[in-house]
């Protein structure tokens, strides 16, 4: 695996274009043969891009330029890629630009001065066009079978298409096309949950960077008992992370379970011998996230009973991994695969194992199969009847209920998160995860 640690911005915009290129060489064309999408048109806005055209930018596009449109168009085995937006001297790498003459719009000037690659006279001869008569002209000129659009009512990250977009989109095609028009439900959720190889690398470096950050926070160099607090500790994962370049995606939390007491949350709250600490820590980098959960607990006297305890428990955690890794099984729905999994667990004698994992990607909660839901452990609608597909990443998260003998056998909440690859049938650790509980 290739050292992507605190790469120069510069190199990680390289890498960012790299990936991105890849994607939309490589993947577009399936995915959208694969769902029979003949066009799929995504409009966003500056600020207002929606999760799709986020997915789209190059490295230099920190937010979309105004309103921009992206149109694909399949053609056998190959897709076109074109751009309508305001004119850009650097997108033509990713898409074609076709609106080269807009409204109200300098061109001539932009031309001579950014892009004199470009053939002025013939663009002088073109007829000006904002970006929807722009997208009609091209609708008209490919005739598709059918449109996707980003609207959805089961998928959030397929409904980035805004109320006005919409009626400016409907208003400006054909009516002939308006039967044609389809949610991109399907084409989306495949295009935003596949990992291409280069992804797979980075993604395997998040997730070993979060864990190694996470390595320092349980240690004596960090824990210090008696004094550190909760607080302290959440913002030492966060603030590690953010000295390498890597931003927290949700907020981190530390939880301590503690003889008498199972759960303990607030920031003032201090860090003492004996404590059985959890946390949940993620962050983003190169546009790819990750999403862990450990635990560790701070060593007291005369406790070697009650760390077999633990460590016992822990192993049933591994156990539930285990578990939910063999029933991966790509064409499964994530309900099916919560059922198997849970039915598998009591059978094995787990008093209450829950499992609520997730894709994971471009989004820590990202689009795809959800299997369980921290509230739902029976059947997610929507999201759990999605179907597994190969070369896609989760973040396995789940948790065994269990007594602590030691602890007048009050029961915890002993959890787990490691992300996965699932790949060629098989899933992958691909960061390792944790063997055993952390010993501070």
């Amino acid at each position: 695996m290739q050292a992507y640690n605190q790469l120069p911005l510069q190199s990680l915009f390289f890498l960012q274009d790299e990936i991105l290129l890849d994607r939309l060489c490589h993947l577009l064309p399936a995915v959208m043969e694969e769902t029979g999408i003949d066009m799929w048109i995504v409009i966003g806005d500056e600020y207002n891009e929606g999760p799709v055209v986020e997915s789209l930018l190059p490295s230099s596009f920190f937010h979309a330029r105004r309103t921009a449109a992206f149109l694909f168009v399949r053609q056998n085995t190959k897709v076109v890629r074109m751009v309508v937006s305001k004119p850009d001297f650097s997108i033509d790498r990713f898409y074609e630009p076709v609106l080269l003459k807009p409204k109200g719009f300098d061109w001539e000037t932009f031309y001579r001065s950014f892009a004199s690659r470009y053939d002025i006279e013939a663009i002088r001869h073109l007829p000006e066009e904002d970006v929807f008569s722009c997208i009609s002209r091209m609708v008209r000129q490919y005739n598709p079978a059918n449109i996707a659009i980003d609207v959805s009512g089961q998928v959030a990250f397929a409904d980035g298409l805004s109320k006005s977009n919409h009626d400016k989109l409907v208003a400006c095609l054909d009516p002939l096309y308006h039967s044609r028009l389809q949610s991109s439900e399907d084409v989306a959720v495949r295009w935003l949950e596949t990992r291409r190889p280069k992804e797979i690398e980075v993604m395997q470096h998040i997730t070993l960077v979060t864990r190694q950050i996470i390595a320092q926070l349980y240690s004596r160099a960090v824990i210090i008992p008696g004094k550190t607090t909760i607080g302290e500790a959440r913002f030492f994962l966060m603030e590690s992370a953010i000295k390498l370049g890597m931003i927290p995606w949700f907020d981190a939390t530390v939880w301590i379970r503690r003889k008498g007491c199972s759960h303990i949350d607030e920031d003032a709250a201090v860090i003492n011998e004996g404590d059985l600490l959890h946390c949940d820590f993620g962050v983003r980098y190169g546009k790819l996230c990750s999403d862990v959960q450990e635990m560790a607990y701070v060593k007291a006297s005369d406790d070697e009973l009650l760390i077999a305890e633990l460590q016992s428990i822990h192993a049933k955690a591994m156990r539930l991994q285990d578990i939910l890794a063999d029933n991966f099984v790509q064409g499964r729905t994530g309900n099916e695969v919560l059922h198997l999994s849970l039915e598998q667990a009591r059978s094995e004698g787990m008093k209450k194992p829950m499992i609520y994992s997730h894709p994971i990607g471009f989004f820590g909660h990202g689009p795809g199969p959800t299997i369980g839901s921290f509230g739902n452990q029976v059947f997610v609608p929507g999201s759990g009847e999605r179907i597994l597909h190969d070369a896609t990443c989760y973040a396995m998260e789940l948790n065994v209920m269990e007594e602590v003998p030691s602890w007048d056998h009050m029961t915890i909440m002993y959890g787990q998160e490691i992300d996965i690859l699932f790949v060629d049938s098989e899933v992958k650790f691909y960061a390792g995860r944790q063997e055993q509980l952390t010993i501070i």
